[in-house]
């Protein structure tokens, strides 16, 4: 099937442990707790948008070790794979993630293949086939000629760095970058950061690059800026808070399935909310993922809360 979406990032193992306390130099302490879960942005939100409907491919650079279960949980949930490379000499893209009894938290990050993407031939069969193309963590090297023929090609382009816009982007590549896009989405830190390599003295400077900005609160919803104006989309309501990991990239892919089964800006963010509120009540990014009709009927009440 022709996909709808094409998603471009990480695909990552996350092992998730819990101390008492962090050991000092040269010194050991017990693990209380280690889980071992699915993650990485460009999986979190194929695999949720393949879950809500959304025709979706994902294009990602793993090792030759990638879990063959995580590879069937994509796949039983829908997601193309037939860009989603695995490279010699690499092990996975892993996320190690360590909380103290007082919620502290490290974590260690190590790249795998997506470090050396640049040096990859990109992949785009699956973008020159979609209507829109979402990228996300990964580096600009690669990820601007993807952009920049996307553009070329008339796609809808949403930029989304997330935590790595930090770290891989600066004043150069992020202004490019947002430039050729047709969304940003973030949330408030990662705003600032996007001002901050703007020069830009408030959001709506940001709107002179892109259309669409899209930020995540949390608890408080999203906030959605464009040229006509700016909107407070409520949050949906989870049965239970366990754990905030992955989220975000649900919200993204709701926010697809809302585009994808034909409903306008305010309402897809609205269904964004609602996906994302089922991840909150497990551990885990890709463990409580909706349908489609479970995302409708939680977003009733959010869609009641809209401007008219």
């Amino acid at each position: 099937m022709r996909p709808f979406l094409t998603v471009y990032g990480h695909v990552c193992l996350d092992q998730i442990m819990t101390l008492e306390r962090f050991p000092e130099p040269n010194t050991s302490v017990d693990i209380v707790e280690k889980h071992r879960y699915f993650g990485g942005t460009g999986a979190n939100i194929a695999t949720a948008a393949a879950a809500l409907g959304v025709p979706t491919a994902l294009v990602s650079y793993v090792g030759p070790d990638l879990p063959e279960d995580f590879r069937q949980f994509m796949v039983s949930k829908g997601v193309d794979l037939s860009e989603m490379t695995a490279v010699d000499g690499y092990e996975t893209s892993a996320v190690l993630i360590v909380t103290d009894a007082q919620e502290s938290q490290i974590a260690y990050v190590y790249q795998g293949p997506m470090r050396d993407m640049g040096k990859f031939e990109r992949k785009m069969y699956s973008a020159r086939q979609s209507k829109y193309v979402h990228v996300s963590t990964g580096r600009p090297e690669y990820y601007l000629p993807v952009m920049e023929e996307c553009r070329q090609l008339g796609k809808e382009v949403s930029f989304d760095p997330a935590q790595e816009i930090n770290r891989m982007w600066d004043r150069e590549t992020f202004p490019r970058a947002l430039g050729l896009s047709s969304r940003l989405f973030c949330n408030r830190n990662e705003l600032r950061i996007a001002m901050r390599y703007l020069d830009a003295s408030s959001p709506e400077a940001v709107l002179g690059l892109v259309p669409e900005i899209i930020t995540t609160r949390g608890g408080e919803g999203a906030i959605v800026l464009t040229g006509q104006g700016s909107w407070s989309v409520p949050a949906g309501r989870p049965e239970k808070v366990v754990d905030p990991t992955g989220a975000g990239d649900a919200f993204r892919a709701g926010f697809y399935a809302g585009r994808y089964y034909g409903h306008e800006l305010l309402e897809s963010v609205a269904y964004g909310n609602a996906a994302a509120s089922f991840v909150l009540e497990a551990r885990g990014a890709l463990t409580n993922l909706p349908t489609w009709d479970m995302v409708e009927e939680r977003a009733e009440g959010i869609l009641s809360a809209l401007p008219r």
